[in-house]
């Protein structure tokens, strides 16, 4: 990819946040790849304004610079509608009236680097079932192997981005680092918790992060 390769995830309706967090990286719609790990919605206060951002975006750039991956909250919303295909007119100023774009999200992104996906993955792919794709959270929190191709993923709170490599080790995602061949890398730093923000910025195979401070209350 020409660019460089912008990854966030788990905004949860708060736009403040990710309005900063997208000055902060200096996103260049015309040259760098976007990519959103998914859970736009829920929990924060501006559900609205962080799913109109994103639409902004993709039509800023080329479909094949900007990836909107499915996550577990906009699954939940698709489920608890299952019929409602054309909503009526009321619903314009209600999350609902998103749910024509959030039917046609993707469940992971793959490019010649690594695999994006918002929750788990695996190398046998009979097992990359949907829930897998949006709940699952075994490598990191129960430590389960996994040596295939580099997956992104957020979804697992953490206070740091973490790498767990392919024998289960588990260490802190550093600024500098060179991307890493196998393993999995997770970045979702608890925004809507009271957490930060964070991007990954990936240029010529060398990661940065970068985060902005939650304006959030934390969830005690």
């Amino acid at each position: 990819m020409a660019g460089r390769t912008i990854v966030m995830t788990d905004i949860h309706g708060c736009f403040r946040e990710f309005e900063r967090l997208l000055e902060a990286v200096h996103l260049d719609p015309t040259e760098d790849t976007f990519v959103f790990l998914g859970d736009a919605i829920d929990r924060g206060p501006d559900d609205w304004d962080v799913v109109e951002m994103l639409a902004q975006l993709r039509w800023l750039m080329d479909d094949d610079r900007f990836i909107w991956l499915m996550g577990n909250h906009e699954k939940k919303l698709i489920d608890s509608h299952p019929k409602k295909k054309k909503l009526p007119p009321y619903t314009k100023k209600d999350i609902l009236y998103f749910l024509p774009v959030f039917r046609e999200l993707p469940y992971y992104a793959e490019t010649e680097d690594c695999i994006f996906v918002h929750a788990g993955y695996s190398m046998n792919p009979k097992k990359n079932t949907l829930k897998l794709m949006t709940e699952d959270r075994s490598v990191l929190r129960r430590k389960r192997k996994y040596s295939g191709k580099l997956y992104i993923a957020g979804h697992s709170p953490i206070v740091h981005p973490l790498y767990v490599d392919p024998y289960g080790n588990i260490t802190r995602a550093e600024s500098g680092m060179d991307l890493p061949e196998h393993g999995a890398i997770f970045m979702d730093t608890g925004c809507c918790n009271g957490g930060r923000l964070t991007a990954m910025v990936i240029k010529d195979r060398q990661i940065q992060f970068v985060s902005v401070a939650s304006s959030q209350n934390p969830v005690l």
